[in-house]
Parts: structure tokens; sequence; C-alpha cells
């Protein structure tokens, strides 16, 4: 066997047989044996174990003061919080991003899963049913009208503006994106209507000479 592989082989089986003195539970309860094989996890890493050893060691700690608050309160949810704090706290120290994200997933499970158990948990339903119920009512066809007009509307600008850029182009022999750009077309045609002098300006970022004159060709569509 490779010299690193010992001290990987070796947290895994310390880690195998807490878990089944766990299952087991002979003499202690399941939640001292968790402790147990935390600390044997934590000797282990002194000894010369990498750091995975802690990280371990940190979930069946976590774990087992979670068990050890289930077996006071009956909310089994706790396991899964405990175990969530351990992994997480661990990673946050050792600046691990991946534990410590695993670890809040973790928790956030137990949160929700606590909720299932205590009382709270109809009033969360409901509270899910009602935000559910908000959503679907906030999708009505009046919005979606608006925009549709909205969006005629500025079909008619843009082809007002287009038609005028040409004219103009054709009038003093030049190319039309000369009269006015394609940015500054899609910007104009996206106003609100009517659009402000202001608004109007800030559009015309290339040829802003043009200003009088768009806001006449805009006027025509009031």
């Amino acid at each position: 066997m490779k010299p690193a592989l010992r001290p990987l082989l070796g947290i895994a089986l310390a880690s195998l047989g807490t878990l089944y003195l766990i299952g087991t539970a002979p003499v202690l309860p399941a939640w001292a044996w968790g402790l147990v094989g935390a600390a044997v996890l934590f000797g282990l890493h002194l000894l010369g174990a990498p750091e995975e050893a802690v990280g371990v060691g940190a979930a069946f700690a976590g774990w087992a003061l979670g068990a050890l608050a289930a077996d006071l309160t009956g909310l089994q949810s706790l396991k899964l919080v405990g175990t969530g704090l351990g992994i997480g706290i661990w990673g946050w120290h050792e600046e691990h991003e991946t534990a410590a994200w695993a670890g809040l997933a973790l928790v956030a499970a137990g949160a929700l899963a606590f909720l299932w158990e205590s009382s709270a948990g109809t009033w969360v339903a409901l509270a899910f049913i009602a935000l559910g119920a908000y959503l679907v009512l906030q999708r009505g066809d009046a919005p979606n009208e608006g925009k549709g007009a909205q969006a005629r509307t500025d079909a008619g600008v843009f082809s007002r503006l287009a038609r005028w850029r040409n004219r103009e182009a054709e009038r003093l022999g030049t190319i039309n994106t000369s009269v006015l750009s394609d940015a500054e077309l899609g910007c104009l045609a996206a106003l609100s209507r009517p659009p402000s002098p202001e608004a109007v300006a800030g559009c015309l970022k290339d040829h802003p000479e043009r200003l009088d004159e768009v806001l006449r060709v805009l006027k025509e569509d009031v």
C-alpha cells in the first residue's frame, strides 16, 4: 500500500466504525458515540492524518450535538442542522469553500425539515400557497396588453424615423447612417410616449445637431 493512502484509509475505517457504533448504540446512546468518533478523528489528525480527518470529525460532532437536541425535543431535523453546522463551520474556518457551502445547504435543508416537523409547518405551507397565488394573480392581462400597445407604438415611431432618415439622406446625397445611426434610431424608438427633449437628446450621441429635426418628426406621432 502506498504510504500516502494509509492516512486516508485510517480516516475511512474510523468513520465506518463510528457509523457502526451509532447504528447499534451499545451501552452509550448514539449521540455519545458520535462524539467519541469525532474525538478519535481529531486525534488521528494530531497523529498525522490529513485535514479531512478534522472535517469528518466536525461532521460527527455536529451530528452528535444535533442528535442530543433531537432526543430532548423529538425534532429529528436537528440532526441534519447539526451536521451542516459542523461541516460549515469547519469549511469556513479552513477557507474550504465547497465544505462551507455544503454545510450551509444541509442547514437550509434541516431548517425546512424543522418547520415541517414543528407546529409552524402548517403556517409555512399556507404562506407558500399564498405566495404562489399572489405570483399567479400578478400575471394579469392588462400588463400584457399594455406591453403590446407599447410595442406597436415603438414600431410606428421606428418606421416614421426610418423613412425620415432615408428621405434626408437622399436629399443630402449621403448614406442614411450619416443622418441618424442605427443605435440612435433604436434608442429613439424605445422612448416612452411622448418623449421629453432631454430623453431625445440623450439618444442623439452621434448627431446631437439633429435634435430639433428629430423632435419635429416625433411630434408628428403624438
